[in-house]
């Protein structure tokens, strides 16, 4: 075309090359999802090989779109080159923030974990900075403990001591003393004589091993320091 290539011309061609990018891109994601759990057998090997396929089509179609269009740009008129340079960084802009706006509605566990506490269903809608989960640790539990005033002074940062839990009486749990608490609880209205004294308790709290996962959140746990 003597004159340059027509505008909708370029803009059809364009429009193809955005399409044919996007699914580039959706095919590689796609496959880096199917490669991953093709490595622990979750998928077949057909799966995997189709998903690897589309990625090899869609990168060729891309390729083509693209050369299709830089043909175009080299007949194409100068006013037209500037509005399609324009369309395609608008294009851009808006494709970058539907992406963004796809991986921030993925919610990801900011930790390894157990979920313990779940107060919203699927399909719910919920406000910004609601609480939709709880994740626990549970490879290590803790237990607060309470302990007489005579005793506290036998009481260690890093002390040991053996748990013991109704459900399995004759098993040990091992601990270790993390935290004393500098004021007393349960403290009676107005102590008086050295008697009341001895009531006051101070809150221990002991971080105890569960590798195996048997203490449960709100079992009943007794502690015996060492």
């Amino acid at each position: 075309m003597l004159n340059g290539a027509r505008s909708e011309d370029l803009n059809s061609a364009e429009e193809n090359v955005r399409q044919a990018e996007s699914s580039f891109q959706t095919a590689k994601s796609d496959f880096e999802r199917i490669k991953e759990l093709f490595s622990t057998n979750s998928v077949s090997k057909k799966q995997y090989e189709d998903s690897e396929s589309r990625v090899i089509i869609t990168q060729a179609q891309y390729n083509s779109a693209k050369q299709n269009l830089q043909k175009l740009h080299r007949f194409a008129r100068p006013e037209d080159i500037s509005a399609a340079k324009a369309r395609v960084d608008q294009a851009k802009a808006q494709m970058n923030l539907t992406k963004k706006q796809i991986v921030d509605s993925y919610i990801v566990a900011p930790v390894p974990g157990t979920v313990t506490y779940k107060p919203v269903e699927e399909g719910e809608l919920i406000g910004t900075g609601a609480t939709i989960a709880r994740i626990s640790r549970l490879e290590k539990v803790e237990l607060m403990i309470y302990v007489n005033e005579t005793e506290l002074g036998k009481v260690k940062l890093g002390s040991h001591a053996d748990v013991v839990i109704d459900t399995y009486p004759d098993k040990n749990y091992s601990a270790t003393v993390i935290y004393v608490s500098p004021v007393a609880e349960f403290t009676p209205r107005n102590v008086q004589t050295k008697d009341e004294r001895t009531k006051l308790v101070f809150g221990v709290k002991l971080e105890v091993e569960n590798t195996n996962g048997e203490l449960k959140s709100g079992m009943p746990a007794d502690a015996y320091l060492k």
